[in-house]
């Protein structure tokens, strides 16, 4: 039940929820039946993880960051996408480099940035049974 008690989201679990070609067969079983008012099938997409370009390696022979101050933040060390060294668990150096690109006097000032958001995977183990 979605939105009111007479609205269902039905999911076929032997199909693939990023396949491309619409689910025709279903969807016109559901569009038939005299007891359904409306029908809308989702189109489903697939998700490309993007790679990193390793920065580090290249910068660190050109520029010497070892004189590059951490920010007074203290809680900048759980801040793991600014400066990962594995305290997450996760890939050490896989970061946003912010500290080299401020030692190079990158501030961000006069920068616009926009957020954009490809939606969410209602189908992920995490979330499908409270979506």
């Amino acid at each position: 039940v979605l939105g009111s008690e007479h609205e269902f989201h039905f999911v076929q679990p032997a199909l693939s929820h990023a396949r491309t070609k619409r689910s025709i067969g279903h969807h016109a079983k559901l569009h038939n039946d005299d007891d359904i008012l409306h029908v809308e099938q989702l189109t489903g997409y697939k998700r490309t993880k993007r790679g990193y370009r390793p920065l580090a390696e290249r910068l660190s022979s050109q520029f010497d960051f070892s004189s590059v101050q951490s920010p007074t933040d203290p809680l900048y060390n759980y801040q793991w996408y600014l400066k990962n060294t594995g305290q997450a668990g996760g890939k050490a150096r896989l970061d946003l480099n912010v500290e080299k690109a401020w030692a190079l006097g990158f501030t961000g000032k006069n920068i616009t940035t926009a957020i954009m958001d490809d939606g969410v995977d209602y189908m992920h183990p995490d979330i499908k049974n409270n979506f």
